[in-house]
């Protein structure tokens, strides 16, 4: 028997249901099974679960008994005909539905051998946010940015994602400004990437603060998972053909810019999910991946672990990814 956590109705922290069911049945071709180990819980997952990614069109009802979680690090058990992978090799996949499972079956094209020197906790993260960081850096490339010469601002920038793209920008030589809910937040982005403009916007004078640290230089794009008013406003400050680029919304809030930002001004809304990484052709997310895979071994101390929690205990893992000021990525182990 094994343990596979289901979707219920409810607020995240309570959809989740614990079954025992019987061991999975051999792979079909082309797919293995992972026993898994470890799984980080996005904040995505949550809005997943409680059914926020269907357009406002849809009026169904979420299914119920869908398999939760979709990225997690393991060992292969068995392997499908047609799969180059061993038995026992250590591995990381996206997407595979029923991450948080003990076991999961998943396509061998969406499976990552994790090389030695990348431990376990590092390994199970890396594909949703190295794969985010490289998706909003072909954004920022389509939005026109130019190394030297544009400024590009993050909300939420002490983020795991925002982390890893302020070090992918700054590495192509993009000028790049932080955004943070509180001041205690500045300072632990700052101790960490000491080179970064880290701005709080709890101070009533952020705004100033912001134009003081871009000077005459454009902003040319606002990557942003907020949402809401904080997204309005910087939409707002955009030079003209600027770019807001959404991939996320935490405040769940909607973003307001008025009309004529888009006739007058060019400004221009448009976002990103890791959600449609697996549809890229196959050359391109191997790159992705070896993009991620330097990210994991280059600079591990981008990858923070916030806390653990048995798989049994799930609803307080969920819990947690919800806190205000959470630092790191929450992991389910089993």
């Amino acid at each position: 028997m094994r343990s596979v956590l289901y979707r219920r109705h409810g607020v995240p922290s309570e959809v989740l249901e614990t079954v025992e069911v019987a061991a999975p049945p051999p792979p079909p071709p082309g797919h293995v099974v992972v026993r898994v180990h470890v799984r980080p819980v996005h904040y995505g997952d949550l809005l997943g679960i409680a059914g926020r990614y269907r357009s406002g069109a849809d009026r169904s009802v979420p299914a119920e008994g869908n398999p939760v979680g979709f990225e997690g690090l393991g060992e292969i058990e068995a392997v499908g005909d047609g799969v180059e992978f061993d038995v026992g090799t250590r591995v990381a996949f996206f997407p595979g539905r029923g991450a948080w499972s003990e076991y999961a079956t998943v396509a061998a094209e969406y499976v990552t051998a994790i090389p030695n020197d990348i431990s376990d906790d590092i390994g199970a993260q890396l594909h949703v946010n190295p794969l985010t960081t490289a998706l909003l850096r072909r954004a920022v490339d389509q939005a026109g940015v130019v190394a030297g010469q544009d400024v590009v601002v993050l909300t939420a920038a002490g983020s795991a994602v925002a982390r890893l793209t302020i070090t992918t920008l700054a590495a192509a030589g993009i000028a790049v400004v932080g955004l943070v809910r509180s001041e205690e937040g500045a300072e632990l982005l700052r101790d960490q990437l000491p080179w970064l403009q880290v701005i709080a916007t709890e101070h009533p004078q952020w705004r100033d603060e912001l134009q003081s640290a871009i000077g005459t230089r454009p902003i040319k794009a606002v990557l942003d998972p907020v949402g809401g008013q904080l997204a309005s406003e910087l939409a707002n400050l955009l030079s003209n053909g600027g770019s807001l680029i959404s991939y996320g919304d935490l405040s769940g809030e909607p973003i307001s810019v008025p009309a004529l930002a888009f006739s007058t001004r060019n400004v221009r809304i448009f976002g990103v999910t890791v959600g449609t990484w697996a549809q890229l052709p196959a050359a391109q997310r191997a790159e992705d991946l070896r993009i991620a895979i330097d990210l994991a071994l280059r600079h591990p101390e981008l990858f923070p672990v916030a806390a653990c929690y048995d798989l049994v205990d799930a609803r307080d893992a969920a819990a947690h990814v919800e806190r205000p000021g959470k630092t790191g990525v929450v992991l389910l182990i089993s």
